[in-house]
């Protein structure tokens, strides 16, 4: 027989194994999928950093729509489809900038901690080596920030930007390549 505690630790380990999954160019035809991700991943964890004001205007890029799609397609990015073959679609997505921007990490709201980020970010540091960028920086929010650490990506400031005529604080990481 299996107790109860065993079933949590299964249950927990199984939420942190890595999901198996394809990494491809974003298109035009995935903004509308991207722009719900956007949205909905915002929504649901943004509350645990963010007031409930900050969260919805964070959340309300997704309904700009020519401002979003301009935020997916002018930069490179990348997109985890599910490799299982099961229905479910966009896993997340990442952008890069020429210049070693990363516009964009975002996981879709219930596929979290299973190493969708994890690939996105390695796919981004891949691109970016292969086109000698030597630097990589990001504006990161409070539950990014760990991803951005894990991959050896420094703080070095802090800083408050306004959107819709609410506040937000985000942390500033770089890392050097070269």
């Amino acid at each position: 027989a299996v107790n109860d505690k065993q079933l949590r630790t299964d249950t927990l380990l199984l939420s942190r194994s890595v999901r198996p999954v394809n990494i491809r160019l974003a298109t035009e035809s995935d903004i509308t999928t991207l722009a719900n991700l956007y949205q909905q991943t915002v929504l649901t964890h943004a509350q645990k950093h963010y007031t409930p004001e900050q969260a919805a205007a964070w959340a309300s890029l997704a309904g700009e729509t020519e401002t979003f799609r301009a935020f997916i397609l002018k930069a490179t990015t990348f997109v985890a489809i599910d490799s299982t073959g099961d229905a479910t679609g966009i896993l997340g997505f990442a952008g890069i900038a020429n210049d070693g921007h990363i516009t964009a990490t975002y996981v879709r709201h219930d596929a979290l901690h299973q190493g969708i980020g994890s690939k996105l970010m390695e796919r981004i540091l891949d691109y970016a080596t292969g086109r000698q960028i030597a630097r990589l920086y990001a504006e990161a929010n409070p539950f990014s920030l760990g991803l951005f650490k894990k991959f050896g990506f420094q703080l070095y400031a802090t800083e408050t930007v306004n959107r819709q005529g609410v506040e937000f604080q985000r942390s500033l990481v770089e890392l050097k390549l070269n």
